[in-house]
């Protein structure tokens, strides 16, 4: 069953609300019910694993930002299977404590029930971004 189309209105509107600093907007977006997942050892990133409902989702981009600054992030294609939005773009951001910049391309996995995020899952490469952290 494919993904309904609002989904994609919903997702592009969560992207433009965090990427204008207007969290909380963002964060009316998320669901009560819903679980982030930030994939990777959290043992090197203080900003992976599961955050669950708006504020743990503000917990996470609250310690995210924390660490690193966004410079340039890009949505490049959102594709709809099986339920979900896979959406797939880039990130370039610099780590607060170093300076040291990375730039890797991602995929997020979204589900939007009832015009809010559900789930969502990111994947990227942690690798590169535990490498600048150590930096």
């Amino acid at each position: 069953m494919a993904q309904a189309p609002d989904g994609v209105s919903i997702v592009q509107a969560f992207f433009q609300a965090l990427l204008s600093g207007r969290l909380e907007a963002g964060l009316e977006l998320i669901s009560p019910q819903a679980v982030w997942r930030y994939h990777g050892p959290e043992s090197l990133l203080p900003f992976a694993g599961a955050f669950n409902g708006p504020a743990g989702v503000r917990r996470f981009f609250e310690t995210a930002l924390q660490h690193v600054e966004i410079l340039d992030m890009r949505i490049d294609a959102i594709e709809a299977a099986d339920g979900a939005l896979y959406i797939r773009g880039q990130e370039r951001s610099r780590v607060r404590a170093n300076g040291a910049l990375y730039d890797i391309p991602w995929l997020h996995r979204v589900a939007v029930q009832d015009g809010r995020i559900v789930s969502y899952d990111e994947y990227l490469d942690t690798a590169a971004v535990a490498a600048a952290l150590a930096a």
